[in-house]
This record gives C-alpha cells, structure tokens and sequence, in this order.
C-alpha cells in the first residue's frame, strides 16, 4: 500500500512565500513532544510518520538528511540544538499556528510551533549547512543568547560552517539576545514575513566579518513592531551587507536611543519601499558605502534627504 504523503499545506495551512516551501524530494520527519499527553493513541517512535513522532528536534536534526524536511507539531524546549555543516537543504516547518509565548510549556498543544530554550546555555539554534530552511517557527529566544546564528568559518575546507542560502520565512523571533545573528559572512539568506520584538541587540545582527561580509541578503516584509509593552528592539538590523535589498519593511521606534538600522561596513544595497519611524538621520539610520535609499516612507518631514510633501526619501541618511 503506497503511504500517504503528509502535506501541511491541506492539513494545517501552512503557507507558501516568496522564500517558502519546495517541494520536499527526501524524507519527511515529524517531532510532536506532547503526542503522548494530547493524542496517547500515538506515543513516539521512529519519527517518519505524524502517528509515530520524535520527541525532541534534536533527534530529528541527527535523523535527517539533505532535502529532508521535519514538521514541528509541537513546542519544543530544547538548548544548543545544531543543524550540521555536513546536510543541506532541509526544511524545518512549524505546523499550525505560532503559540503565544506567555503561555508555560506545559500548556503547548498540537499545532503549536514554537523552538525556544529556557535554560539560557547558549544560542538555540546553530545552523551550519547551506540551504538550511525555517517556516511558520516562533523562535523564544534565550535572554543572554540569540535564537539562530548562521555560522561560517572558513571559506573552503572539509571542515567548513557555511549557513549560506537559509531561509525564514513567516517566523517570530521574541526576546533574547538578537533574532538572526550572521557570524561570519552567509551570503544569499532571505527573510521574508517575519516578525522580531523584544530584541537586547538587535533583530538581525552580524557579530562576526571575520571570513566575509554578508552578501546579497533579501530582507522583505518583515514588521519590527514599534517599542510599546516591551515589544520594542534596541535595535532593528545592524549588519555590515553588501550587494543587498531591503524593502517593504516597517521599521518601528526601537528602545531608548538606539539606531534603528545600521549598515556601517557594506556596501551597495537597496533599501526602498520601507516604511521609517523616528528620525531620517544617521542619529537613527545609517547606511552602507554606495548604497540606494531612494523611494521609502519617512515620517521625519524636516531633512533635506525627504521629499517634505510625499514623505519620500530621495537619498541616503546624512548627519
């Protein structure tokens, strides 16, 4: 008898996006920690199926294999996961809707897709390997720590890191230290329709150009809420790209006196159609060396760099 393929995009909505799904040509995994609480007919098992789930992501993470894709059916409370330098293009897609974090872990029910560490050990979720892909995943990140880094640490070798080409699309990444932390220069991510609140560094942040600068980012429709009921970051991005586009973002007012975007270090990007609080300054905004900010919305009327009738920026920053 030929198995039923799982497919979210009947059972639980989960949506296709400009950076989403694939079609999966590997195996598909599934992790439910509470199958046995809220369906004990299931239990856990081998992971393969949605009636035999993993327990844990990191079973799945060893389990997988390039192209693979793993369903998280449930919130899971795990440290220090990785996802390997030696496996490529595997998908890790929440299933259901994205659970409030306020809510204790004991009361995540199936559906729920969040990825968080309560332990505060280090950074939730390393990844490694290129092609590496999160969809519909709320990330709580730890407080001193971040919720992903993508790391590279050389640029040729057997034992290279190299995140390059990951993707998130439609996730949440609440609190902690930074959402999406590039150490080391990926090139070719995209961030699409997601959300960072509650930021103590910044929503995506790069910690590290020791091998490279990031390059050619896409970084779209993501909303950085503006700073009211702590939902606010301290800062929005701060990433030394090159050759990048930044658009159609709304960039809320951050914590304090932070900076809202800062790309000190690049070099060339796009940043249009976003929408900007705060000042239309380099008190506020800072830009890459030759880069384009033609074309956003400011609500700063009062600066040259701001077309005072539409709102329109018509050049970069100044001073």
């Amino acid at each position: 008898m030929t198995r039923r393929r799982f497919n979210p995009l009947i059972t639980f909505g989960v949506p296709l996006s400009g950076g989403g799904l694939i079609p999966c040509l590997g195996q598909e995994w599934h992790v439910d920690p509470k199958a046995a609480v809220f369906t004990p007919k299931h239990g856990f098992g081998d992971g393969m199926s949605y009636d035999n789930p993993f327990e844990t992501l990191a079973e799945a993470l060893a389990a997988c294999n390039t192209g693979d894709r793993i369903y998280v059916h449930g919130g899971v409370n795990e440290p220090s996961l990785v996802c390997s330098n030696l496996k490529f293009d595997v998908q890790v897609v929440g299933v259901g809707g994205l659970h409030h974090p306020d809510q204790p872990t004991s009361a995540y029910h199936p559906g729920s897709a969040m990825i968080r560490d309560t332990t505060d050990a280090g950074v939730n979720v390393t990844v490694r390997g290129r092609g590496w892909q999160f969809h519909n995943i709320c990330f709580d990140a730890p407080a001193s720590y971040g919720a992903v880094q993508l790391s590279r640490n050389a640029l040729t070798g057997t034992s290279e890191y190299d995140a390059s080409h990951a993707v998130f699309s439609k996730c949440r990444f609440l609190s902690g230290k930074y959402g999406i932390d590039d150490n080391g220069g990926a090139n070719n991510v995209i961030v699409d329709g997601c959300e960072f609140a509650g930021m103590t560094t910044a929503g995506i942040f790069g910690s590290s150009t020791a091998v490279a600068n990031p390059r050619v980012w896409k970084i779209r429709n993501n909303y950085f809420p503006i700073n009211i009921s702590g939902l606010g970051n301290v800062c929005h991005v701060d990433l030394s790209l090159n050759e990048s586009f930044v658009h159609d973002n709304f960039f809320g007012t951050v914590v304090s006196t932070g900076l809202y975007v800062n790309l000190t270090g690049g070099n060339g990007n796009i940043v249009t159609k976003n929408f900007l609080m705060g000042s239309y300054s380099t008190d506020d905004y800072v830009s890459g060396t030759s880069d384009s900010w033609i074309g956003n919305t400011s609500i700063d009327l009062d600066e040259d760099e701001v077309d005072s009738a539409t709102g329109t920026t018509v050049a970069v920053p100044a001073a």
